[in-house]
C-alpha cells in the first residue's frame, strides 16, 4: 500500500538552501556538496530526492530508471511521493528534463535530450545514484570552475556512461550535465568539464 511521506521540513527555506549547494556543485565541477534536508524517497537516495524536490515541478519532466529499485512498487512509491510534494509525473527518457538512473546500468545517452544549436539550454541533467566516491575508476577532471585539475572517483560506473565521460557524443554547447549522487552527497560534473581517466579500481 502507498503511503505519503514528509516532504521539507521548511518547504521553501529548504529548497532554497538545496538550490545553493547544487549551484555550487554545478559551478565547481568536481566539489563534494552535502544535501541534508531530507532522507529521499527510497529507491531514491537523500541527495538525488532532493535535487528532485529542489528543482522540479509539474512543468518538468522526470524519468526514474527502473534499475534504480527491485521491484515496480518500490518505483511507484517515490512517484507517488514526488507527484505529491512537487507534482512531477513521469516522462519518457527523450522527453526527460531530469533523469535519475542508477551508475551501473548500460545506458543509451544518445536517447537523452542535449539541447539544440539555437537553444542549447533545452539539454538533460541526468542524476546519477552511485556507490560512493572512494571506489570506481579514477578520473581527472578539468575545466572551467576548476582550479588547475582535480582528481576523484566517482563509484562504480558502467561501460557506458564511462565512455560518454570521456568521450562525449554532443560537441559543445550541446551536451548533458551529470549529477552523482550518494546517500546525501552530490558531486556535479557540467558539459564544459574534460575528464581524463587515470585508473581503473
Amino acid at each position: 500500500m502507498q503511503h505519503i511521506e514528509s516532504g521539507f521540513i521548511d518547504g521553501i527555506h529548504n529548497a532554497q538552501q538545496c538550490f545553493r549547494y547544487i549551484l555550487k556543485a554545478l559551478s565547481e565541477p568536481g566539489t563534494v556538496v552535502t544535501l541534508n534536508k531530507h532522507p529521499g524517497f527510497s529507491p531514491l537516495n537523500a541527495a538525488a530526492s532532493q535535487i528532485i524536490m529542489s528543482l522540479c515541478d509539474q512543468q518538468t519532466g522526470v524519468y526514474l530508471s527502473s534499475a534504480l529499485a527491485e521491484s515496480r512498487d518500490g518505483l511507484e512509491q517515490a512517484w507517488h511521493n514526488l507527484a505529491f510534494h512537487n507534482g512531477v509525473s513521469s516522462t519518457p527518457m527523450e522527453e526527460a528534463d531530469y533523469l535519475v538512473v542508477s551508475g551501473i546500468e548500460d545506458l543509451n545517452l544518445q536517447r537523452v535530450k542535449a539541447g539544440t544549436d539555437a537553444s542549447p539550454e533545452l539539454s538533460a541533467s541526468v542524476l546519477v545514484q552511485t556507490t560512493g566516491f572512494d571506489k570506481g575508476p579514477r578520473f581527472r577532471l578539468s575545466g572551467p570552475g576548476i582550479k588547475h585539475s582535480v582528481e576523484l572517483q566517482l563509484g562504480e560506473l558502467s561501460d557506458s556512461l564511462v565512455n560518454y565521460l570521456l568521450k562525449p557524443s554532443h560537441r559543445y554547447p550541446l551536451g548533458i550535465d551529470f549529477m552523482f549522487c550518494h546517500q546525501q552527497s552530490l558531486v556535479a560534473i557540467s558539459r564544459t568539464t574534460k575528464l581524463e581517466l587515470i585508473s581503473c579500481m
